[in-house]
């Protein structure tokens, strides 16, 4: 297996390279390219421009560029014969942008080529436990059992919300600066927007509820809007502001008819982490779904009690063996659904593109 990178930052130093170790996949090269010739990361071998890494015998490309670049790699690989192209969320970071993909997946041999990653085909827990159906990778604490589906139609959930809250730092002037997601270190980027949570962090949290709702019966209606969106210090973006980064939000709006919320928050103070969703049942239990430091707890809560399941791991290593590059990947298993996928992860963006547009202004 040959793997390619375009864009070598610290989502692949510190989340794919990782994953890849983790799993010990018969990977024969690592190729990569990044705009910055001074960037390499142990084991890559690095190339001096795109031309040259497309020009590789790549079985798997992976663009982990910033976000803008996407598409125009993304238009450049397809003209070459690789048959799996694999692009880190957003897929997109553009109205045009969007507009332009588009047209250019309208090509089945196109279209059948390209998945938009993300982190929920890792992260069914909640799924799992709403159908009844927690399989061996759950490990069950205590004595916790599921008798019967505690979802059984779309009308036993009156709510859903999703969570990303990151823990965060402070700099120097007391500032909250965010931390690597991986390793926990100070992140120095300087995100600005499109990078802010609404488009970043927000199209995981969308994906999660999207995919969960449709699992259990739901149609693919989508309406949000943004009740409140903060920069990094919590100052309000202003109307016209097109180019200072989200780093607070809360979305609200209906999936399939059920009320949800979803609250982002880069910067959401020390320690403090809830990444997954939590759906309210009509008999008055919830199902929670959390992502920590060492892996997924989901509980089904009625009252002061809860039954609970876990799983360890990386989300990375689960993501990337399950459904990427191991030997059941969904090019493998269900190709029929790589396009069907990337097309439903194109209309969330589309719509928190629209909702930074109602936000900032026509940009």
């Amino acid at each position: 297996m040959n793997i390619g990178f375009v864009g070598l930052g610290a989502v692949v130093e510190t989340a794919w390279l990782p994953a890849l170790r983790r799993l010990s996949l018969p990977v024969s090269t690592l190729w990569g390219y990044d705009l910055d010739a001074q960037r390499t990361l142990p084991g890559v071998t690095c190339c001096e421009s795109l031309a040259v890494l497309l020009a590789q015998p790549i079985d798997t490309l992976c663009i982990t560029t910033a976000s803008l670049q996407h598409l125009p790699v993304l238009e450049a690989a397809l003209a070459t014969s690789i048959p799996r192209i694999v692009v880190e969320k957003p897929i997109v970071a553009t109205p045009g942008q969007i507009g332009r993909l588009r047209a250019i997946l309208s090509l089945a041999d196109n279209a059948d080529r390209v998945l938009a990653l993300d982190h929920w085909m890792a992260r069914d827990g909640a799924l799992c436990l709403a159908q009844g159906k927690m399989d061996d990778r759950w490990r069950p604490e205590g004595h916790a059992e599921v008798a019967y589906p505690p979802v059984t139609t779309l009308d036993d959930i009156v709510g859903i919300d999703g969570f990303l809250l990151e823990p965060s730092g402070f700099n120097a002037a007391g500032e909250p600066i965010a931390l690597n997601f991986a390793t926990g270190e100070p992140d120095t980027r300087q995100l600005r927007h499109p990078d802010g949570v609404i488009v970043d962090v927000g199209t995981h949290v969308l994906a999660m509820m999207r995919e969960t709702v449709r699992y259990l019966g739901g149609s693919d209606e989508l309406n949000l809007n943004v009740l409140l969106a903060k920069d990094r210090l919590g100052r309000a973006i202003s109307p016209g502001d097109f180019d200072t980064a989200e780093g607070e939000a809360h979305l609200q709006g209906t999936l399939a008819g059920i009320p949800v919320n979803l609250w982002l928050n880069k910067y959401a103070g020390p320690g403090v982490e809830r990444k997954g969703i939590c759906i309210y049942l009509r008999d008055g239990r919830m199902i929670s779904q959390n992502r920590g430091p060492g892996g997924e707890r989901v509980e089904l809560i009625t009252g002061d009690s809860a039954m609970s399941w876990t799983r360890d791991g990386a989300v990375y290593a689960h993501c990337l063996g399950e459904h990427i590059f191991g030997a059941s990947s969904l090019f493998t298993r269900a190709p029929e659904e790589v396009a069907k996928l990337t097309q439903r992860r194109m209309t969330e963006v589309e719509v928190l593109l629209q909702l930074q547009q109602q936000l900032r202004g026509a940009h």
